[in-house]
């Protein structure tokens, strides 16, 4: 009796902590070097929205006897001469990634669905055709772009732009969804029909309210990529007051000087608004995409 005791406690002891083995280790060491290579940038960029141009470049990452200049978001915010002010610049941006979100999520969810009620071949057809429309690089589809909006007369239009993002993240969307959709309960679609709902009503009244973190998170992720992006915006938006964020950062840089304590101040004001929505949703992201993120 006594002997049970002893021993009891003893194999608690040793079950409640075990020495972590070397896999587990190499595994938690890549993964705080990951993470120091996704925060240290961020970091160094509001270090250097504080100083000088001439302490950006001889000693960037001092932080004793350099020259302060909180001014330069004061800077950042009015803009440069002759240029718009920063908040000109969010509104665009917000205007553009507003529609290029709603535009990607909506089709993409649509589309991946109903993808997934077709015949296997023409589901793997479509999935096929979003994949290869996936790979094609940006640079490509400059010209294209740039000869269809100067004969519409698009050119410098925040709204028509967002809708070329919004094909643009279609194929990611429907990759994405297309995972999730595909392990969609079909019980919930039967007693759909049983209730007499038809295929659109399904999906408007009980596919898309349960399909919110992963709607959550291809939003967030094609919202990321529109909020930064600089190669189609600086084609298709030429004017002044019609520049997103990156591009009207730009402004701050000559032909012969630049402001480069008010880009990384503009910088650090674009990027806030990520980062909190990240912190916000970031459990909705790895949600989405665990359960979406299996192409089958």
């Amino acid at each position: 009796m006594s002997t049970r005791n002893l021993t009891i406690p003893d194999a608690r002891r040793s079950t409640s902590w075990r020495r972590p083995s070397l896999g587990q280790l190499l595994g938690q060491l890549v993964s705080v070097m990951w993470t120091s290579l996704a925060v240290l940038p961020f970091l160094l960029i509001i270090l250097l929205s504080f100083k000088s141009n001439t302490d950006i470049f001889t000693n960037p990452l001092g932080v004793l006897d350099v020259e302060w200049r909180p001014e330069n978001f004061s800077e950042a915010w009015f803009g440069p001469p002759g240029g718009q002010g920063f908040a000109q610049y969010v509104l665009n941006s917000v205007v553009v990634t507003a529609i290029g979100i709603a535009g990607c999520v909506l089709l993409g969810s649509f589309t991946a669905y109903f993808a997934t009620l077709a015949s296997p071949r023409v589901r793997a057809l479509v999935i096929t055709g979003f994949l290869a429309a996936a790979t094609l690089p940006l640079i490509m589809l400059l010209i294209p772009y740039y000869t269809a909006f100067s004969a519409l007369s698009l050119l410098s239009t925040p709204w028509a732009v967002g809708v070329v993002y919004a094909c643009l993240c279609l194929p990611t969307s429907v990759l994405i969804l297309h995972g999730f959709y595909l392990g969609f309960p079909a019980e919930l679609r039967e007693a759909a029909a049983l209730d007499g709902l038809g295929l659109m009503r399904t999906y408007l009244r009980i596919v898309l309210p349960l399909s919110r973190g992963p709607l959550v998170a291809v939003g967030l992720i094609n919202g990321i990529f529109v909020w930064g992006e600089t190669q189609l915006a600086i084609v298709l938006l030429q004017t002044p007051d019609s520049r997103p964020i990156p591009v009207g950062l730009l402004d701050f840089q000559g032909q012969f000087s630049a402001n480069t304590g008010a880009i990384f101040a503009g910088l650090t004001l674009a990027t806030v608004p990520l980062v909190l929505l990240y912190l916000v949703f970031n459990q909705s992201i790895a949600k989405g995409i665990a359960l979406g993120g299996v192409f089958r």
